[in-house]
């Protein structure tokens, strides 16, 4: 045998299954990593999902109270303003009552003189 042709490496057979097995198992790890992440991705996204609706509906529901409570205070300015008017009626008719009260004695003075 020349000394200037190559070696040939051989390996053993067991070895090359071992490869094979080490590399079958990093393979399927990686793959449930995969689902993993994709589920967890979905639950994710899903969680988001309701929250935004959630948010969305208390939006509705904020929207709503604001528009009571709008309601509300111009319910409670317009009963201010209707208090107020219905004093001054109330003043006015005590008023016509003393007159009239005044024209009565004073008739009723004319009457007996």
């Amino acid at each position: 045998m020349p000394a200037t042709a190559a070696a040939a490496v051989t390996v053993a057979p067991e070895t090359l299954t071992i490869t094979w097995l080490v590399a079958g198992g990093i393979i399927a790890q990686l793959l449930i990593l995969i689902v993993f992440l994709v589920r967890v991705a979905w639950w994710l996204s899903h969680r988001f999902t309701l929250i935004d609706a959630t948010l969305a509906g208390n939006a509705k529901e904020i929207v709503a109270l604001r528009a009571d409570v709008s309601n509300d205070i111009a319910g409670r300015k317009v009963v201010a303003e209707a208090r107020t008017d219905i004093a001054q009626m109330k003043a006015t008719l005590a008023e016509f009552r003393e007159r009239i009260d005044r024209l009565e004695s004073h008739e009723d003075g004319r009457k007996h003189a």
